[in-house]
């Protein structure tokens, strides 16, 4: 008999169904699992339709907290689909005996790529642009990059010096930024041996041009 995954039904409207939102995740758990859409507008809600549930997948939506992990009767495993794991209470968990997981390793270079992304559209003004092409007002667009810094010498703050903020200060480095970083967790060395200078919260703030805040 197959087990039971359960997961939040979420908010926005999708008409696809299960099989074909979840298909990645299905992938490995078809054989063995059917995912459950669980649709809840309140907590208390959704602890009941998990009740009975052998494992919960989130990354989203309702924080799993202790009086729901209380209420839960068969799940032995919640998995988080996302680096960190706030979503889940970690210490009622354990104490239920469920096993808390998730993936370190998600979505790393494509946050780095969308934060280098929204960087350059930033720096090169492309909105103002666009609105300007989208007009035929297009000739505007010399005077104001005109007043523009090129990218190139500018410095990049990073808050928070994890897997995502050493990727994109990669990223920045290769245009010609000078990064700085601040993390309280991180060793001045490591941060140093990328290329990146370690430097203090408040240096963090008064030195930069563009500043991203990255998750550990």
């Amino acid at each position: 008999m197959k087990k039971q995954i359960g997961i939040q039904l979420p908010r926005q409207a999708n008409p696809e169904a299960v099989a074909i939102r979840y298909s990645l995740e299905l992938e490995a758990l078809a054989p063995i699992a059917d995912i459950i859409e669980v649709s809840a507008d309140i907590p208390e809600e959704f602890a009941q339709g998990v009740r009975s549930i052998d494992a919960i997948i989130t990354s989203w939506g309702f924080v799993i907290d202790a009086d729901l992990i209380n209420q839960l009767e068969k799940c032995v495993v919640i998995g988080v689909g996302s680096v960190g794991v706030d979503m889940v209470d970690i210490e009622a968990a354990t104490a239920a005996g469920i096993v808390v997981t998730n993936v370190p390793d998600v979505f790393i270079e494509e946050v780095a790529d969308h934060a280098m992304m929204l960087l350059l559209a930033s720096a090169r003004r492309m909105k103002a642009m666009d609105r300007m092409s989208a007009s035929n007002q297009w000739w505007s667009g010399r005077p104001l990059l005109n007043n523009v810094s090129r990218l190139m010498g500018q410095t990049l703050a990073l808050f928070a010096y994890g897997n995502v903020a050493r990727c994109t200060a990669r990223l920045a480095k290769a245009f010609g930024m000078h990064v700085i970083a601040y993390d309280p967790y991180v060793s001045e060395l490591v941060i140093s041996e990328d290329g990146v200078e370690p430097v203090s919260f408040d240096q963090l703030l008064s030195r930069r041009l563009f500043v991203r805040a990255c998750s550990p």
